[in-house]
């Protein structure tokens, strides 16, 4: 079998299953087996492949249609325009995300910053290769398998970050920060949408948060105060339709200038609040 009849069979068997991204997915993956580039697959398409490569394919093309991530299966997801590693420890970066990276860099602060729950150290190692020494840069999570991943992409990326395993605050003394960014688990329990897309083989450590998705919200809201310096923001990101939730439990704990900023399709995706 060629490239070219290889990338034809696998586009036409995720197209059939309803893969949306059908043409890019069979891309990504055979560039992954054949370490082509995506200009080298239509370049080398008459190129014959081995039967050991047809047959990986088959096997990580049924994969992809039983939704496992394209990301997972590839070991890793761009972010800001950084390559991170992601395993099944850790969220797949997604591109909202971004707007919450831009709002705090847009706060233009100089002191350290903290990143709760930090995943794949996405949010935190953006932050850093934009404030680059103008800030010390903080993680924590409670996953030690996902700080593990964190590091290893701060390694990778040249970045100075300090990562700590942590339960929320509990681990961080009495350390104060201009910035605290958290992207907290804030789906409810019972969402339909954790039997849907990728989020099955996601860590639903990383995702639920009782039985309206506020838990971690509520807490990581109290306890910042604590560790905000005077005039520093809290920058949470939340689900599309918890920013009049979310920014109630901002101003009951008594967080001024509470703002709800809106993501690329113009729903509700982060709220900032300061400590004033």
């Amino acid at each position: 079998m060629t490239v070219f009849e290889a990338l034809k069979n696998s586009r036409s068997r995720l197209a059939a299953e309803g893969i949306e991204s059908a043409s890019l997915d069979a891309s990504l993956i055979l560039s992954h087996l054949t370490n082509l580039s995506k200009v080298q697959l239509i370049t080398h398409d008459t190129d014959e492949l081995s039967d050991e490569i047809i047959d990986k394919l088959n096997v990580l093309i049924e994969k992809r249609i039983n939704g496992y991530p394209v990301a997972y299966i590839l070991g890793y997801k761009e972010f800001w325009g950084l390559k991170l590693k992601v395993t099944e420890d850790t969220l797949i970066p997604r591109p909202d995300t971004e707007i919450l990276v831009q709002k705090a860099i847009d706060c233009r602060v100089h002191g350290p910053i903290l990143d709760m729950g930090t995943g794949t150290g996405a949010i935190i190692l953006a932050l850093k290769s934009e404030y680059k020494d103008a800030i010390e840069a903080y993680a924590c999570d409670i996953s030690k398998k996902a700080l593990d991943v964190a590091r290893e992409n701060a390694k990778a990326l040249s970045l100075a970050v300090t990562f700590i395993e942590s339960d929320w605050f509990k681990s961080l003394g009495d350390r104060k920060f201009s910035l605290i960014v958290s992207n907290p688990p804030y789906i409810e329990d019972d969402d339909p949408h954790l039997s849907k897309t990728s989020l099955p083989f996601e860590p639903i450590c990383a995702l639920t948060s009782g039985a309206d998705g506020l838990d971690d919200i509520r807490i990581i809201c109290r306890e910042a105060l604590s560790h905000l310096e005077t005039g520093a923001p809290l920058l949470v990101e939340h689900g599309y339709n918890q920013g009049i939730a979310v920014a109630e439990i901002f101003t009951e704990n008594g967080y001024k200038n509470v703002e709800t900023i809106k993501d690329f399709a113009g729903n509700d995706r982060v709220t900032i609040g300061y400590n004033l």
